[in-house]
């Protein structure tokens, strides 16, 4: 029996960590994989993408999958050349958007740029696509956040708030630019749309292509900025491994069924506060604010500078103050959701220093803990 031909895949944000890991994913499958990107840092953008895959340790048979077009999704038809765009509208099967602004400090006109301008050409070009080419599906990779995480609530797979309720610029503008998927989804152009969570370490090596939320946040916690805060350890945040985000997108965009849908890719059951400040001593150079009872807390146990630090954390950090609740029905349908643990936290912690983010230097041995 032959294989399967292999679908031709257009992707945008391969540099980043949801993207260059759908690119990894995709080429091992066997799929021809076009993908858009910028130069950065004296990079060309060939050379970063090659960098990601080397990284990944990919075999140089499947690297050769990979056609790197330089361009930006901010541009009409990103920028390309005729003869770029017109390989893409001719080749592509399926349309992956991932790219995005995903700073949650970034500026409202940053986001409106990348999430709501990005988009729209986007959207633009896929009907390209599907008009003059043989493009089957369009992907969204929106944001659990786009539901707007200010404030505790129920949010539902297949449909988005009437009144959010913002914590920063990034949700705002993840949120019209969904609406205006969802606009499209009803139309002519074959639409399935992704909310991940925040995103880490791969599930048995705890390996990311860049540091999020997540890790910024033990970073932060760890460096002696603050000297208080609040007691929130028995509160949740969803993380979600990378490598489970890039087989559902991959398995969401193969069966029929999902056309038309949205899929809350999540964890089940979240990450535990109490075990991340747990996790945070194992690097005892690291100097942990002093937690205070939430009844007890007030701004004005910190200094002034700690004060104007706070504030500035407030867009990156709301989002584990509030209980969300993610319907996950269409998710479960499509795979098994993962569970988080703290051997799993730790994993992603170890390799986080062994990159870099976190001081290797102090990092105590797995055999010296408790």
């Amino acid at each position: 029996m032959s294989k399967r031909k292999q679908p031709t895949v257009f992707l945008t944000g391969a540099t980043g960590a949801i993207g260059s890991r759908i690119l990894e994913h995709y080429l091992l499958h066997g799929s021809e994989v076009l993908v858009v990107a910028r130069e950065r840092d004296g990079l060309s953008a060939e050379d970063r993408i090659q960098a990601l895959l080397e990284e990944a340790e990919l075999p140089r048979n499947l690297r050769r999958k990979v056609a790197v077009l330089e361009g930006s999704i901010t541009e009409p038809r990103f920028g390309f050349s005729r003869a770029e765009y017109g390989r893409v509208v001719k080749a592509a099967e399926i349309f992956i958007h991932s790219a995005a602004v995903t700073n949650l400090g970034a500026s409202a006109e940053e986001c409106e740029r990348a999430n709501f301008l990005g988009t729209e050409n986007a959207l633009e070009f896929a009907h390209v696509c599907r008009r003059e080419g043989q493009l089957s599906r369009f992907a969204y990779l929106s944001s659990y956040a786009a539901s707007g995480t200010a404030h505790s609530g129920y949010f539902p797979e297949d449909s988005l708030p009437t009144k959010p309720n913002f914590a920063n610029e990034y949700e705002r503008t993840k949120y019209l630019a969904e609406t205006r998927v969802r606009e499209e989804m009803r139309g002519s152009l074959p639409v399935v749309i992704f909310r991940p969570s925040v995103t880490v370490g791969d599930t048995k090596t705890g390996r990311i292509a860049s540091f999020n939320l997540f890790y910024q946040v033990v970073r932060i916690l760890g460096c002696g900025m603050l000297s208080h805060w609040p007691d929130l350890r028995g509160r949740k945040v969803n993380i979600v491994p990378v490598d489970f985000v890039a087989r559902a997108i991959y398995r969401g965009l193969e069966v029929a069924w999902a056309l038309g849908r949205t899929f809350h890719l999540v964890s089940r059951n979240g990450c535990l506060l109490r075990d991340l400040f747990d996790l945070v001593k194992v690097f005892p150079h690291m100097r942990i604010p002093r937690l205070v009872p939430l009844a007890h807390w007030s701004l004005s146990l910190l200094s002034q500078k700690e004060q104007m630090i706070h504030r500035m954390l407030e867009p990156y950090l709301l989002p584990y103050l509030n209980d969300l609740r993610l319907e996950t029905r269409n998710a479960e349908r499509l795979l098994t959701l993962p569970d988080i643990s703290p051997t799993f936290l730790r994993r992603l912690m170890e390799y986080a220093a062994r990159a870099g983010y976190l001081p290797a230097e102090v990092f105590r041995p797995a055999d010296a803990l408790p």
